[in-house]
């Protein structure tokens, strides 16, 4: 918790004088709640009324200059009372004004206290119209500090067992939490990336968080950033991937609640750890030596239970013995065990590199993008005239937010590819993950020519049997 001494000796405002002019400005805010445009905003936003909703306590900022002044200003509280808050700031003409005006706001509140807000500007506008960020937080006090906190906590969901889900934006979080009633707790930095304030408040509450980011190149980047954020406080996070274009506020209101806590309980670590992904992408991008070193790193920050499946997949793809790969993993374990920080900070300056291993992977072709996967599922994938089109299949599940290296590593060990190994793959595909083959909603282009020619004609063709059914 943001509470610095030498900060409230300086202030001339007590702590719990401060937290009740927080409480004041929420009453007020929830007044203003009823009859205004961001109540109707939430409404069609989450598709259900949010005024008097105890997880979140909606509000208003009115719009004008001094509404909040001069309520305040009513209720007793000083100019200077206000400012040490941060709830007003001083105008260039020495006019005492609100800092947050016109917004939908939401109170940030930890152990029951509000310690600040934020507010969300009308959608209607654009950085374009002046209006001031998207997203506007209370102003820097000893009591308040955006990096300390996270948005979305209630306490008494965790209590129930609620599973924390670290999502972008506030708008995200309001949205995990309703759409899954509870059963996950969505949380966000408040306009920063994950601190280690947060992650040590994360950690205090005993359950493994899961990383639901976008799907976009930040998104990724931010997810990268989190796993080295999370892991020195011993947390293996889970990681929740998204459909392309979509992020979880946006899948609420299009799909639906059930589609939303869907995706979010397959991000659940016991299903797709976000330590997977990572491992995966060292191996589809790096050279090989560069690979198995970074590979290792990942590994030795996670819980030993990882270990075992995780070598086995870097030796798979690596061609490793045994031996050279328990040595690696021993040398990285007792690096990381040394100072858990100091390696995790080592990862993290290396997050241009990432960025700019993601961003070349988007550019590929799915033929390209998923040869490393066929190479380990079966070498004779890349020498198939149709892999192509196997490969823009795999692409499309990707988009749409499924696991392609764990669902086809699985497919193959149910059943070794036949004869046809990249058109049986890609039956096995279309049954698992239940694709359209004809181009209907929900289906994205193949960017490679050659695959979508073939998945044109296969199109054409009588929907395969599902995989266990007998060959003919």
């Amino acid at each position: 918790m943001y509470q610095r001494a030498e900060e409230w000796h300086s202030s001339p405002v007590t702590r719990e004088r401060m937290v009740e002019i927080n409480e004041l400005t929420q009453a007020f805010f929830e007044s203003r709640f009823t009859d205004s445009w961001g109540r109707d905003y939430l409404t069609g936003r989450f598709g259900i009324d949010l005024a008097g909703d105890a997880r979140f306590r909606p509000g208003q900022a009115p719009a004008g200059w001094t509404n909040l002044v001069d309520h305040l200003r009513g209720r007793g509280v000083s100019d200077a009372e206000m400012l040490a808050t941060g709830v007003a700031t001083e105008a260039s003409t020495g006019r005492l004004i609100d800092r947050i005006r016109d917004r939908v706001m939401f109170p940030v509140i930890h152990q029951g206290e509000v310690l600040g807000f934020v507010g969300r500007r009308r959608p209607d506008l654009t950085d374009a119209d002046k209006a001031g960020p998207k997203y506007l937080n209370t102003a820097d006090t000893p009591l308040f500090h955006k990096g300390a906190q996270l948005f979305g906590v209630v306490d008494e969901l965790l209590a129930e067992g609620a599973v924390p889900v670290i999502v972008e934006g506030p708008m995200d979080a309001v949205a995990v939490t309703i759409a899954s009633a509870g059963l996950y707790l969505g949380v966000a930095p408040l306009g920063t990336s994950l601190t280690d304030e947060q992650a040590a408040q994360l950690a205090a509450v005993g359950r493994d968080p899961i990383v639901a980011t976008d799907a976009d190149l930040a998104g990724q980047v931010a997810a990268e950033r989190d796993f080295w954020m999370l892991t020195p406080h011993g947390m293996d996070p889970g990681f929740a991937r998204f459909p392309d274009g979509l992020d979880p506020a946006d899948l609420l209101a299009q799909r639906g609640p059930a589609a939303l806590t869907a995706t979010v309980a397959s991000g659940q670590p016991a299903f797709r750890a976000l330590g997977d992904q990572l491992l995966t992408e060292r191996l589809d991008n790096l050279a090989p030596e560069q690979a198995r070193v970074a590979a290792m790193r990942i590994l030795s920050a996670r819980p030993s239970r990882a270990w075992e499946p995780g070598v086995n997949q870097v030796r798979a793809r690596l061609q490793l013995s045994q031996l050279q790969a328990r040595r690696d993993l021993r040398d990285a374990v007792k690096t990381w065990d040394a100072d858990p920080r100091k390696a995790a900070l080592a990862e993290l300056h290396k997050s241009s590199g990432v960025r700019a291993r993601l961003a070349a992977a988007a550019d590929k072709t799915p033929a390209e993008r998923w040869a490393p996967l066929a190479r380990e599922l079966d070498p004779r994938l890349l020498e198939q005239g149709d892999w192509p089109a196997t490969a823009a299949m795999l692409q499309q599940a990707h988009e749409q937010g499924h696991d392609v290296g764990a669902a086809t590593r699985a497919i193959v060990t149910e059943k070794p590819l036949g004869d046809s190994p990249a058109r049986d793959l890609r039956y096995r595909i279309v049954s698992r993950f239940e694709l359209p083959i004809d181009g209907s909603e929900g289906a994205s282009a193949p960017t490679a020519s050659q695959g979508a020619a073939r998945d044109r004609e296969d199109a054409n063709r009588p929907r395969p049997p599902r995989r266990d059914a007998p060959r003919r």
